[in-house]
């Protein structure tokens, strides 16, 4: 009973103490005041950034209806880099009464209001860069402990950087760059000393202001690196031209401006989305905290923290052959990753590109060509051949004695021959088979062509679907980083324990593998399509994105071809049809119908060959071309009169006809095993053609099923995403369980890979398509597109009836 008693002595106590707080606040509402923020700019650039459009919307929006909240453009003021006008503007700001709160925005009306003794007013100030080292060094709570004083310490600092700047490149001495204001107003040497005490290395600052020529030549090879501080009066055009001239020194620069600086030509930076929102945020509330309960802006937190991410240079780090650890590669965000649309590849530059330098199409149109000599030396046979001969001899005297004049002892003699096929089998069939054979090698060179226009695609395909699953694994891993800052703010406010933001932290770690390994699958996949392109393997590949509307789906793989496969009936129709084209244009099964023809003219031949003779026209010319001792001299014929001389030329012509009676059974034994090399090819042939049948039909079945596929996985990822949001805005507020949030999370994760998945496998499904049929759309002439498209519409129009 006392327990009880008590319970609901506390819990009106509290009830009382809220309703006094909203009572006041209520009061407080009745009588709006006035107030007043003044603004210390160290230069018009601060003024101009969009900083100051965040902070004037979010400071009255906290406020709330109590307060008017003003920014008066007299009390909006810039010192121009100018210590003394820093100085006037400053004690303006500080003795104004209309003033309520004085922001200083820079490094140098910062340590102005940190060298005031006495500071009348709320002073906030952002453009603190040590503390320590500017006279401000932080309480054991991380408050400044001096009255009216507040300052915002970003989680980025001087410090931070020179550290995070050494354990990525191990530099062993660095320039540290700061702007000429800063050097003469701050003394960098403080901070600089014991951070570079702490890491081991050496350094020298140098001012920067507009000649940036002497300051290229100070900053010499002797040093590694260069860290280049905000530098506000420099421009952009001459920030490049510093950064470049360090970056051919083969100088590591890291820049404080973030993502800006990197772009103009800083190898890295570190970047955070919202950060000016985090910022104007928190002075927001410290001035809610200073004007509602009272708190003296010394005892306010100075520290902000917010996350922020690597921003690499891709083309400076490629100058500099720097190569970051797989974690920073696939976490890091790249400037000029990617080349110029003209330089990426589309799907029509790959397939131009691999049917020009593939070393497998190449090796087979080497094949062709070498098969092309072989039927031109086939038809050589039926051309006339001509030898000419010369032929020197030297025989004994006794033999030139008994010779009668027809051999001299010594002789040279000159020979013309001349032969011409009238008629035989054996090289009319060759030369036929020949062609029958080039024909079919030219089949399967368009077969290898389509094959390997197929593999291009697919990779293209494979290459395109593992950059989707990269940017998926990305999102992925943001949303786990949310949902660990979730599960952090709600063991704060007491809805949960440490052990959801040690699952988080423990799916985190996962989420960045999976990030790595997506990566590392993307670039397995360039090194395909770079094999395929006969490319350097190590060379990034760049390839333009698909989508359905591209126009790639010409012909047969037209996006009429999709709506053919909707319905059973449909399906079978356009199967039919599309059978009848394959069987008519594959390239492999016209292979198999050149060499049946080879093969009939050879069994004709062979059964022919065993009863027709071969006919040939024969001729020769003989010439003596010198003759010498016994046997030269005229020859006196017995009872005759006169002497004959040798001749000194001789020509004959003859029809020479010839038939084997017997071959040992050779021609007989050859007829055999044509006639069962005919039925092997014949069987091969009919396999072949279902082959086709069985590709096509499967093909198509395929595409059916990709492209419902398509709509309904979309369909699948749109609810899972939806309900991820639920559960995850519940979660936040403790209404689910962890174990909820991570089944809603991998749901969504799945169906978004679900869905891109299936619009890629629909892209390689028309592919495989066209290339079971024969064709590819990308690959005709705009009248075969036509044609093609004619055909499909008046399929569709018969199925209509």
């Amino acid at each position: 009973m006392f327990r009880v008693t008590k319970n609901l002595t506390l819990s009106i106590i509290l009830l009382l103490s809220i309703s006094s707080f909203y009572t006041q606040r209520a009061f407080c509402q009745d009588q709006v005041k006035n107030l007043t923020i003044g603004i210390l700019y160290d230069a018009q650039v601060y003024k101009e950034s969009k900083f100051i459009d965040i902070l004037e919307k979010e400071v009255p929006a906290v406020m709330g209806s109590s307060y008017n909240v003003t920014f008066p453009d007299k009390y909006q003021l810039s010192s121009d880099w100018d210590n003394t006008k820093a100085k006037r503007h400053f004690q303006l700001l500080q003795t104004d009464k209309e003033v309520d709160v004085v922001i200083c925005l820079g490094v140098l009306g910062s340590t102005i209001a940190v060298q005031q003794k006495n500071l009348v007013k709320p002073t906030l100030l952002w453009g603190i860069i040590d503390p320590k080292g500017q006279g401000v060094p932080l309480t054991e709570e991380g408050t400044t402990g001096i009255n009216n004083l507040n300052f915002i310490l970003t989680s980025s600092s001087l410090k931070t950087d020179i550290i995070t700047f050494h354990d990525a490149i191990k530099y062993n001495k660095i320039a540290v760059l700061f702007d000429n204001y800063i050097h003469q107003v701050y003394s960098p040497a403080k901070p600089l000393d014991r951070i570079v005490e702490e890491i081991g290395v050496e350094y020298k600052s140098f001012g920067v202001g507009d000649d940036i020529d002497s300051l290229i030549a100070q900053v010499d090879t002797t040093y590694d690196a260069v860290y280049a501080s905000f530098m506000f009066k420099l421009s952009n055009e001459k920030k490049r031209q510093l950064f470049e001239a360090f970056a051919e020194k083969g100088l590591y620069v890291f820049t404080a401006e973030g993502e800006e600086g990197v772009e103009n030509g800083a190898l890295v930076g570190l970047k955070t989305e919202d950060k000016y929102d985090i910022v104007a945020r928190r002075i927001a509330l410290n001035i809610e905290s200073i004007f509602y309960e009272n708190t003296n802006p010394k005892d306010l937190p100075v520290r902000v923290d917010y996350e922020e991410k690597i921003v690499l240079n891709a083309s400076v780090a490629g100058q500099l052959s720097y190569l970051p650890k797989w974690n920073v590669i696939f976490n890091a965000e790249w400037v000029d990753a990617l080349p110029d649309e003209s330089e990426q590849l589309s799907l029509e530059n790959v397939l131009d590109e691999a049917i020009a330098e593939n070393m497998n199409y190449k090796a087979s149109q080497y094949g062709v060509l070498s098969g092309d000599e072989l039927r031109k030396v086939a038809n050589s046979s039926l051309m006339p051949s001509i030898n000419a001969s010369m032929a020197g001899t030297w025989i004994d005297q006794p033999t030139a004695d008994r010779a009668f004049g027809t051999r001299a002892e010594r002789q040279l003699i000159g020979t013309l021959e001349l032969q011409q096929v009238i008629y035989s089998e054996k090289v009319f069939v060759n030369a036929r088979v020949q062609k029958y054979l080039q024909q079919s090698r030219e089949a399967g060179n368009e077969q290898v062509m389509l094959d390997v226009v197929y593999q291009a695609s697919i990779a293209y395909f494979n290459l395109l679907y593992a950059k989707t699953q990269v940017q998926i694994t990305n999102r992925y891993l943001e949303s786990t980083k949310r949902n660990l800052e979730i599960a952090q703010l709600r063991e704060n406010v007491g809805y949960s324990g440490n052990s959801d933001v040690y699952r988080w932290q423990s799916n985190l770690v996962q989420s960045e593998q999976q990030v790595i390994d997506a990566n590392l699958q993307e670039r397995q996949q360039m090194l395909v399509l770079n094999n395929l392109l006969n490319r350097n393997m190590s060379s990034p590949i760049y390839v333009k994105d698909v989508e359905l509307t591209d126009g790639i789906y010409g012909g047969l793989a037209s996006e009429g071809m999709a709506n053919l496969v909707n319905d059973p009936i449909s399906l079978l129709i356009i199967s039919d049809y599309v059978v009848d084209k394959a069987v008519i244009q594959r390239p492999v099964v016209q292979q198999y119908a050149a060499q049946m023809l080879a093969i009939q003219r050879q069994q004709s031949s062979d059964s022919r060959n065993r009863f027709i003779p071969e006919v040939a026209l024969q001729g020769s010319y003989n010439r003596f071309l010198a003759r010498g001792g016994s046997g030269t001299e005229s020859i006196t014929i017995p009872g005759g009169g006169t002497g004959l001389s040798p001749l000194d030329q001789n020509w004959s012509i003859s029809v020479v006809a010839s038939i084997p009676l017997f071959s040992g059974f050779q021609k007989a034994r050859n007829y055999q095993k044509t006639k069962y090399d005919k039925l092997q090819l014949e069987a091969q042939q009919r396999q072949v053609n279902l082959d086709v049948e069985r590709e096509v039909r499967g093909a198509l079945y395929e595409l059916a099923s990709t492209s419902t596929n398509i709509t309904n996985s979309r369909e699948a990822m749109e609810a899972a995403q939806k309900n991820f949001e639920i559960v995850r805005d519940n979660y936040s507020k403790g209404r689910v369980s962890i174990i909820e949030l991570i089944d809603a999370q991998n749901n969504a994760f799945e169906s978004e890979q679900n869905a891109a998945n299936a619009v890629y496998q629909f892209l390689q499904s028309s592919m495989k398509i066209q290339r079971a049929v024969g064709t590819f759309s990308l690959l005709q002439t705009d009248e075969e597109r036509k044609q093609a498209n004619e055909e499909v519409n008046e399929l569709l129009k018969n199925i209509d009836r």
